[in-house]
């Protein structure tokens, strides 16, 4: 008798454990599914499992809620990652279709646009969206991007610098910047653009290389000139770029710095 009572007990708190288990479960889906944490929960399995890791959770959370757009354009965004394009373009579009005024989707379309040389009508399309959403300073990365590529140096400046004021923390933007700087004949603030990327991003071979034409332009610059061409050149070594690598090479020998 006692043997049974054993036996059951264990088998009620075998069932009481499946029980908390399955509540467990099915509260973990919720709580990663819900879009409202999607968005650092999908970056967690990203982080942590790679693209694939975070296509899997959207694949997962898609399949359980098909109609939350977030969840088709955050699969957009890792579809361009991987250069599927037109799989992008698809849950670009789905995205949408279920919500005709989420910005993301259509900015997505866009940036794919840029990344695969498609520059026409792209700035009709963000000038629209930034008149949806003012405060966005992405929106202003992106069209200065644009910008930059019509020539627009003015253009680009006053965009990047609207993007930086709206995210202090926004690094990036000072490259483009400073490029668009020197396009302008703007020597000083391209040189003081190009520094402040380069204490946030050292290891980049164009921003070096362009201080330095940068440096080439002011006066008495030479030697933080010739030091700049020095590193951008280990760099494009470093990275494999030898036509770079050999065309500063050859400026420094004219120079009469043997490299």
């Amino acid at each position: 008798m006692a043997m049974k009572k054993k036996i059951v007990c264990l088998c009620l708190f075998f069932l009481i454990g499946l029980g908390v288990y399955a509540r467990l479960a099915i509260r973990s889906d919720i709580l990663i599914c819900n879009p409202y944490t999607m968005e650092n929960d999908f970056a967690n399995s990203v982080n942590h499992e790679g693209v694939e890791g975070g296509l899997d959770f959207l694949n997962a959370c898609i399949a359980k809620y098909p109609d939350i757009p977030q969840f088709y354009n955050n699969r957009g965004n890792l579809y361009k990652a991987l250069k599927k394009y037109d799989d992008a373009i698809k849950d670009y579009d789905t995205a949408i279709s279920l919500d005709e005024n989420y910005i993301w989707p259509q900015h997505g379309k866009i940036t794919l646009a840029l990344i695969q040389g498609k520059y026409d009508g792209q700035l009709e399309k963000i000038n629209a969206l930034i008149e949806q959403s003012p405060d966005s300073y992405i929106l202003y990365n992106t069209r200065a991007v644009i910008k930059f590529h019509n020539n627009d140096y003015r253009g680009t400046v006053d965009d990047l610098t609207k993007c930086m004021t709206l995210n202090k923390n926004y690094k990036e933007g000072y490259k483009t910047r400073g490029f668009a700087y020197a396009g302008l004949k703007e020597y000083n603030n391209c040189v003081k653009d190009l520094t402040s990327y380069i204490s946030y991003q050292a290891n980049d071979a164009d921003v070096w290389y362009h201080r330095a034409l940068c440096y080439s332009q002011l006066p008495n610059k030479s030697y933080q000139m010739l030091n700049d061409l020095v590193i951008a050149a280990k760099l494009y070594q470093f990275y494999g770029d030898t036509y770079q690598y050999e065309k500063i090479k050859e400026l420094l020998n004219s120079a009469g710095i043997p490299y």
